[in-house]
């Protein structure tokens, strides 16, 4: 059997373990509570996040101006460090620009038809050529290599096109002024028909006009023809008349008319 003093002790031990589980469940509670508070907490700032540079367009070795280039995809953004900027590749077409703007071309063939051309240029700092096709002067496409064989082939293939192309616009510009030589022509054809129906019509009001004048003329000259007839007539019977009378008072004074 136990002893009083044995069951007192077994009490004790107990209520001390009691004791113990009770502070871990505090413990374990108020970690919970701590932690639960600290998410909750609005003065503590989320971490920042640094904005994503634009992309720039993918480095290009055939360029077509006025179309956009293709752009790089964008880096998933890290979450509490800044992500680093890459610096922007630069487009044949670009490049060009900037190195004629700059005088660091040579400018070794150039070939226009029509509206379009090719050029080949060269640049001596770093041996690279460019060979390009433009329209209007502006930048179509532009090719960059390092092999003059290449760059010769190419250039040549260009100026090719050009022909081909300016083909259509030069028989365009041809038949332009044909039409506008035939538009001119077709002017001076109507003026001058304008000009021969004006002549025409003065012949013929002054053909009408003289008819008139030469049938009245017509009667007028057989009205007096018949009239110098008739003085004609008129002057010879008094010329007749006045011979007689001349024989008849220059006859002798005895002598006998004679008769008839």
């Amino acid at each position: 059997m136990r002893t009083k003093k044995q069951s007192g002790k077994a009490s004790h031990q107990a209520f001390q373990r009691g004791l113990a589980i009770a502070a871990a469940i505090a413990v374990v509670a108020g970690t919970a509570a701590c932690t639960s508070a600290v998410a909750q907490s609005p003065a503590v700032p989320p971490t920042a996040i640094a904005p994503i540079a634009a992309a720039a367009p993918v480095p290009a070795l055939t360029a077509t101006v006025g179309q956009p280039a293709a752009t790089a995809p964008a880096a998933p953004a890290t979450p509490g460090a800044a992500r680093a900027e890459r610096p922007a590749p630069t487009s044949a077409v670009f490049e060009l620009q900037q190195r004629m703007q700059a005088h660091e071309l040579s400018e070794l063939r150039t070939t226009y038809n029509g509206a379009y051309g090719a050029s080949l240029l060269f640049a001596q700092s770093d041996l690279t050529y460019y060979v390009t096709l433009f329209q209007q002067k502006d930048l179509w496409r532009v090719i960059k290599t390092t092999n003059e064989a290449s760059a010769e082939r190419l250039y040549s293939d260009f100026a090719k096109q050009t022909r081909t192309m300016a083909d259509l616009e030069l028989q365009r510009i041809r038949l332009e002024a044909q039409k506008e030589r035939s538009e001119r022509q077709i002017a001076a054809q109507q003026e001058k028909l304008r000009g021969l129906k004006t002549d025409l019509d003065i012949q013929r009001q002054q053909q009408a006009q003289a008819q008139e004048r030469q049938k009245v003329a017509r009667t007028e000259a057989e009205t007096l023809d018949i009239e110098r007839r008739a003085a004609r007539a008129r002057v010879d019977e008094l010329q007749r008349q006045i011979r007689e009378l001349e024989a008849q008072v220059n006859a002798p004074f005895n002598s006998q008319p004679r008769r008839r």
